[in-house]
């Protein structure tokens, strides 16, 4: 079966063949750009039509508006978040190990792309958003990963997802202030990514393994 192919016209060019895999990267990767520096509000279509020098016609093929697109690029990053901490939680058995390696790959994310997270994230967190559904079903799927790890299971009873629930906000919001900090996520530095793994990693091994007289115990179901 031969792939369905879709025109993308850059400008001044006179135009050139490429695959929908390839015509959906330009979109992207041109959102990313426009989202980044203009914000989310101020972009346009045609803000991202002239950033992946992709005609009109062949944008609308793809997508019908911009929410579309932002909800495609949230998506990507919230995509790679869940894979990379499904695969840390199956190749490590330690509790506190397991959520080391899902605060790593989340700080990754704030290193690598710290001003477009910045503004997808803020975004996410209004409820009239269209990504905020996205967010939901993101911290529904991490909260269900940790309750089913070695991390979720105590005294063979359950922890309360609950706790997930609040503890995935609460590292969320770290990471929120620690971008915006940095210049809303333009000026991130390596010191203020280790400053917010030490404060995450704090909190949620001592939700995960704090014991002893004066500490709640770990809510259970």
């Amino acid at each position: 079966m031969v792939k369905k192919r879709a025109v993308a016209r850059a400008p001044g060019a006179s135009g050139v063949q490429l695959g929908e895999e390839s015509v959906r990267a330009l979109i992207l990767q041109g959102a990313a750009n426009v989202v980044a520096k203009r914000g989310v509000r101020a972009a346009s279509v045609e803000d991202i039509l002239k950033a992946s020098g992709i005609s009109r016609r062949t944008f609308y093929r793809f997508h019908q508006n911009k929410d579309e697109v932002l909800v495609a690029l949230y998506r990507m990053g919230t995509d790679e978040l869940l894979a990379a901490c499904r695969r840390v939680v199956a190749a490590e058995t330690d509790p506190v190990r397991q959520l080391a390696g899902c605060v790593d790959a989340h700080l990754r994310n704030a290193s690598e792309l710290g001003r477009l997270m910045f503004v997808l994230g803020g975004e996410a967190q209004r409820h009239e958003s269209p990504l905020h559904a996205r967010r939901m079903h993101v911290h529904a799927e991490l909260v269900e990963l940790l309750a089913a790890s070695g991390a979720g299971q105590r005294a063979a009873k359950r922890v309360d997802p609950l706790m997930y629930r609040g503890l995935l906000l609460s590292l969320e919001g770290v990471t929120r202030f620690v971008l915006e900090e940095g210049d809303e996520g333009r000026d991130v530095t390596p010191a203020s990514i280790e400053r917010a793994r030490r404060v995450m990693m704090r909190i949620a091994s001592a939700a995960i393994s704090g014991e002893g007289a004066g500490v709640t115990k770990v809510p259970t179901l």
